[in-house]
C-alpha cells in the first residue's frame, strides 16, 4: 500500500459521523490532502499573510 490517499476523504469515507467527531480517531501527524481538501484547509487556518497588519508604522 504506497498510493497516498487523502486523510479528510479516508475518513469520510471509512468512519461514521460519531467516529470523526471523537478524539480518539483524530492523529497528530503529517497528512496527505487531495486539491479539493487542501484548498479547503488552506482557506480555514490563517497564516501570516492571509491576516491583514493592523499594527502599521506610520
Amino acid at each position: 500500500m504506497t498510493d497516498l490517499v487523502c486523510i479528510d476523504c479516508w475518513r469520510r469515507d471509512n468512519l461514521t459521523f460519531t467516529q470523526r467527531l471523537d478524539p480518539a480517531y483524530v492523529k497528530p501527524g503529517p497528512k496527505f490532502r487531495c486539491a479539493l481538501h487542501r484548498a479547503q484547509y488552506e482557506a480555514d487556518i490563517p497564516h501570516p499573510d492571509h491576516t491583514e497588519r493592523t499594527d502599521r508604522a506610520a
